[in-house]
Parts: structure tokens; C-alpha cells; sequence
């Protein structure tokens, strides 16, 4: 099956309005029309800058996780450390990345490798989520959360993470879409 292009026939958007603007969104409407129909609807966007994760693996092949408080389901989550891509350029996802390793565990890593992106959930948001593979993780540095971060540091043998994504332990979709990208990237 030929998917063609996929960009063909895009809605028309008008009207842009920004409704609300925080540091980490903007509750975005515009009037579209659907193609090749005769009216206009709203439509609201969450638009973000794009986002990145680390698959950090150590040279003993234990994968770097974290325990990170989410104010959203108001509980600790495991993931991998990542963040927001605040850099500009065309290798900003590469520079985030190595930069939210750093500040979120102190480890660095001298080889890297983008794995994919994907968007995470492209009804509502405007952005991309860039997963990078880092191997040889150590560290080498001190923290530098953010004051509003509270992580902790937890190292698994990368042999653990189905267990971990299969038991719920590991829940959150941006991680798992991130590790799922990790365990395609070793299988094939």
C-alpha cells in the first residue's frame, strides 16, 4: 500500500488566536475548513516547542532511569531523562538533549544517535518528541535540576525495560514510545 504524500490536501487554517500563553504552551484556535467542504470549524492547538529523551546506556549495559515527580497525576513516574528543546538550529535536538542528560543525572556519554521522532498526540500539539541513544553514559558532573525538579537516579540492565513498560512501572507514553524506538533500534 503507497501512502502517497502525505502533506496533500491540508485543511486551510485561519484566524490564528492565541487564547492563553504560559512558559510551556500556548492555547492556540484557528478557523479551518475541512478540505473540500463549504464551512469553517475551531480548532484548538497546544503549540510547544519540541521535546527530547535520552535512552543513556553504561558500558556495564544498565539503562539510566529516573524517578521524577508529575504534577499532572500529582505521583512519581519512571522515565528517561529529557525535556524541552530550547536551543535553536538544526542540530537543537542533539545540543538538548546532551544538556538535559547532563543537568537531569551528571552523566554524559561520548557516542550519540538519533533513534526517530514522533508526535505526541498530533490531534492537540504542534510539537515533535526527538529520542536519542547515548552510549557509554558515566558520570562525570554534578545535577543542575531545575528548582522545581525532584529526581532521583535509578540504573536497571537494559535486558529489564519490557518488564519494566509490561508491568506499568514504566507508564508514561512519551517514554515508551521513546524505549520502544530503543528496542527496534537493537532488534533490527
Amino acid at each position: 500500500m503507497e501512502f502517497g504524500n502525505p502533506q496533500e490536501n491540508l485543511w486551510p487554517r485561519k484566524n490564528r488566536k492565541v487564547l492563553h500563553d504560559t512558559p510551556i504552551f500556548k492555547l492556540v484556535s484557528h478557523d479551518v475548513s475541512p478540505y473540500g467542504k463549504d464551512f469553517t470549524k475551531p480548532f484548538y492547538v497546544l503549540e510547544s516547542k519540541s521535546w527530547v529523551n535520552v535512552v543513556a546506556i553504561t558500558d556495564k549495559d544498565e539503562i539510566l532511569l529516573i524517578r521524577q515527580y508529575r504534577h499532572g497525576l500529582h505521583e512519581y513516574c519512571i522515565e528517561i531523562p529529557g525535556g524541552i528543546v530550547d536551543e535553536e538550529g538544526e542540530d537543537a535536538p542533539l545540543i538538548s538533549a546532551k544538556r538535559e542528560l547532563i543537568e537531569e543525572t551528571g552523566y554524559t556519554a561520548p557516542e550519540w544517535k538519533l533513534l526517530g521522532k514522533v508526535s505526541g498526540n498530533p490531534a492537540v500539539f504542534n510539537n515533535y518528541s526527538y529520542t536519542y541513544l547515548a552510549l557509554g553514559a558515566s558520570k562525570t558532573d554534578n545535577v543542575d535540576f531545575d528548582e522545581a525538579e525532584d529526581i532521583e537516579i535509578i540504573l536497571v540492565p537494559k535486558d529489564r525495560i519490557i518488564e519494566l513498560i509490561r508491568n506499568g512501572t514504566i507508564h508514561h507514553s512519551m517514554m515508551v514510545a521513546a524505549l520502544s524506538l530503543y528496542l527496534i533500534h537493537e532488534k533490527f
